[in-house]
């Protein structure tokens, strides 16, 4: 259920900045850029109006307020450090040796 639930989050995350491939925004700035209304998150409306392909990921708003905050946004994030988010992007490949010979 977790990597459920960050997969719609990478994605946003994927669509919002061009530096994704350089790790994700921090979720303070993600809720600056998303909380147009200033409530303190991003609910079902502000999700849909950032251009998040996926449905508003539901079960990271733990305390059932519809939406979004710092908070929750910061403990969904924590649960993928370590190892539980999908892979990063892999590095560039590295130009071929010269052959000596």
């Amino acid at each position: 259920m977790k990597l459920i639930t960050f997969i719609p989050v990478a994605v946003l995350l994927a669509i919002a900045t061009p530096a994704f491939a350089q790790g994700p925004p921090p979720p303070a700035d993600i809720i600056a850029m998303g909380d147009t209304n200033h409530d303190g998150g991003i609910d079902k409306t502000e999700w849909a109006a950032m251009g998040a392909p996926v449905d508003f990921p539901a079960e990271a708003d733990t305390n059932n307020d519809g939406k979004i905050d710092l908070a929750e946004l910061t403990a969904l994030f924590a649960q993928f450090q370590g190892g539980g988010a999908p892979p990063p992007p892999p590095a560039p490949a590295a130009p071929p040796a010269p052959n000596p010979g």
